[in-house]
């Protein structure tokens, strides 16, 4: 689930790279070095280490609820669906094993994640907070194991249904098809209680939907709620894990753009994850009893909101055209599933079962057939919006959303509310009925940018830790957050498997220390721990006209030439990878794959390297004294380092308050000027 930079603006001071071609027989002066420092910094705070990492070693056991294990890792971020997810460091392992890793985490990060990885790329995931010595995954497996052998479920034959009802969309095509114009009016909520009229559902094939509900039940464990069936949760799930997996997926604030200053979480939804395509949003059932249970209903309309299923074999749809596909799903039984309500709260209370209704006709005080929907089938949800019961079909907040995008078409229109979440590109003309009865034509653009099309999906779905998670946006904005209901059993997705990358450490080391222009870009390098024993090195540029050797390696091939000869000029007068697009020279990294103790962190391992200045004879390497200026730092994010001559405090403006003040925050390195960094 994807996190946003914010680009700051910034003034500093900018000295010229032809320093490091002058003055060069100076000798190592702390005087000299402290003043040039105090230029670019200001007075640089006492007991600065500048240490952006918090480290730690976790025993991991890998008895995770997975059929097999051969990795173990540590990781920044939830993996699912969340392309900012990166591994701190991974042991091969098997089932059941413990092993103890070591981790140079950001500062910044709070908690960090376990996790148990299969031979197919399953991932399962726990919290764990920096500074605790071990974490597994057992207790979980075994509630689940528990649960699997003990759970019991109601006789098919005492789950009855009640007389049923039609949906807001039948009703709204049976008005508009009895009306001799074809149009509906509907009130819109936001413009003082003017009407519209609309003609999207005339011929929209929406007439014969019907929504049911459980009228009694026979059972003493499970009991009926408002036509729903349920019973206590009898798993045992880490909520804490389970609130940032569903945080990870949807960001709360910092999305690309913002609908009614609250997160758009549309777009990142939709590059994040294969199912959120118009007709995909299905789970397939695996013959199990199917039973979802409410996480988090973090929205003020959640006590008008109820989420129906609903089901068919994919065999039968076979062959057919989306728009027969869409029409044979309007005609389908809808049942309802979960009553809503607001919490803004992360909690797992009840389980709600989902029964199997059978394919053919239904009537009122027909039996389930099955607590069991059949293998292979797809199963589908909805959530139906009564906000004004007393208004009906003619307020434009009352409506049915769906999964499956195809359905969402003409309750999008409904301007005052749904619409709200259509991108700002889509206009539509409606009728406005003023007071005196006449009619004013208008045509309304959607409020949102980067928002919804028509046909577009309200609930995103995803798999987590043996689990499913709906996300559903029940009206005006892109959030997704209003509910968010877990599938815990009976149902699937197709198994995704998460291409996870190394966590980058960039090393940023100054040439010449008396007159460095803290552009930190002279010697750039970028670590990647692979494993337990073995971190891949490179070098990515170089902002120097001196000539200079990377030492403190031993046999690396980063270590047999002078940097610019590396990247292939036998002198040194060139930048390399640190100058714009338009006046640079751009050459691919030089990497080598060296060892690394298993009790090593990457950024003990990165304070043994040091720079040998030919051009001065003066060897640079990390400070080593509290509150020395900054002429080597570490990094731990892949560094978009400063252009040519650009000081660090003037691309990235924090950095200068973090330099005066240790104590405040070491993430800096989020808000930098964009024009002022390397992006190649």
């Amino acid at each position: 689930m994807k996190k946003i930079c914010l680009f700051l603006l910034s003034a500093a001071c900018v000295f010229s790279c032809s320093n490091h071609d002058s003055n060069f027989e100076a000798e190592n002066n702390e005087q000299l070095i402290k003043e040039n420092a105090i230029k670019v910094f200001g007075d640089i705070d006492p007991n600065h280490d500048w240490n952006m990492v918090k480290s730690g070693t976790i025993a991991i056991t890998a008895d995770a609820d997975l059929n097999d294990i051969v990795k173990v890792q540590i990781l920044t971020e939830s993996p699912f669906c969340n392309d900012d997810a990166a591994i701190l460091n991974q042991a091969t392992v098997q089932k059941g094993q413990t092993v103890s890793l070591v981790y140079d985490a950001p500062t910044a990060c709070e908690q960090l994640f376990a996790a148990c990885v299969s031979s197919k790329g399953e991932y399962f995931i726990k919290v764990f907070k920096p500074g605790e010595s071990a974490v597994n995954f057992g207790t979980q497996a075994a509630a689940r194991t528990n649960r699997a052998g003990g759970e019991t479920y109601p006789s098919a034959s005492s789950i009855v249904l009640g007389a049923p009802k039609k949906s807001y969309n039948a009703l709204r095509a049976e008005a508009s098809n009895a009306a001799a114009d074809h149009k509906i009016q509907v009130i819109d909520q936001v413009s003082g209680g003017v009407y519209r009229n609309y003609d999207v559902w005339y011929h929209s094939s929406w007439e014969n939907e019907r929504m049911w509900s459980v009228s009694s039940l026979s059972d003493k464990d499970w009991t009926i709620e408002n036509g729903t069936i349920s019973k206590p949760v009898s798993d045992n799930v880490d909520i804490t894990t389970v609130k940032e997996i569903v945080n990870g997926f949807l960001s709360k604030t910092g999305a690309l753009h913002t609908t009614n200053n609250k997160s758009n979480n549309w777009e990142t939804i939709v590059t994040s994850t294969p199912y959120f395509v118009l007709n995909k949003n299905y789970l397939i059932a695996t013959g199990e009893p199917v039973t979802i249970t409410p996480i988090q209903m973090n929205t003020t309309e959640g006590m008008y909101n109820a989420v129906y299923y609903y089901y068919f074999n994919p065999a039968v749809t076979a062959g057919m055209t989306a728009e027969q596909e869409a029409n044979y799903i309007k005609a389908l039984p809808k049942f309802k599933a979960v009553n809503g309500f607001s919490s803004d709260k992360f909690n797992r209370a009840k389980q709600y079962l989902l029964p199997y209704y059978g394919d053919g006709p239904i009537t009122e005080g027909a039996t389930a057939q099955s607590t069991s929907i059949p293998a292979g089938y797809k199963i589908g949800f909805l959530n139906q919006k009564n906000l004004k019961a007393s208004e009906g079909i003619k307020y434009c907040a009352n409506g049915c959303t769906y999964g499956d995008g195809r359905l969402n078409t003409e309750v999008n229109h409904l301007i005052g509310h749904y619409f709200s979440a259509i991108d700002k590109t889509i206009s539509q003309t409606s009728e406005k009925i003023l007071s005196n009865g006449s009619i004013d034509t208008q045509t309304k653009n959607g409020s949102t940018e980067n928002g919804m099309k028509w046909d577009s999906p309200r609930i995103a779905v995803f798999g987590a830790n043996n689990h499913v998670y709906m996300c559903f946006e029940d009206g005006a904005d892109c959030t997704f957050g209003d509910m968010v209901i877990e599938v815990n059993n009976g149902a699937k997705l197709e198994n995704e498997e998460f291409k996870l990358f190394g966590e980058a450490y960039t090393m940023c080391i100054e040439d010449r220390l008396e007159y460095a222009d803290y552009d930190m870009n002279d010697v750039v390098l970028q670590a990647v721990r692979l494993n337990e024993t073995q971190v891949q090195l490179s070098l990515i540029a170089t902002g120097a006209f001196d000539r200079l050797w990377i030492k403190g390696l031993n046999g690396s091939v980063l270590t047999t030439k002078e940097v610019h000869e590396l990247f292939g000029f036998d002198k040194s007068e060139v930048f390399v990878n640190t100058e714009g697009q338009n006046n640079s020279v751009h050459k691919d990294p030089i990497t080598d794959v060296l060892s690394i103790g298993k009790t090593q962190t990457i950024t003990d391992f990165l304070k043994k390297i040091s720079v040998f200045n030919e051009t001065t004879h003066k060897t640079i390497a990390m400070p080593t004294k509290a509150g020395e200026p900054p002429y080597a730092i570490i990094v731990p994010i892949k560094f978009r380092y400063p252009l040519e001559t650009l000081p660090i405090t003037k691309a990235y403006p924090d950095f200068s308050y973090w330099a005066k003040d240790a104590t405040k925050p070491g993430n800096w390195y989020v808000n930098c000027k964009e024009d002022m960094v390397y992006n190649k």
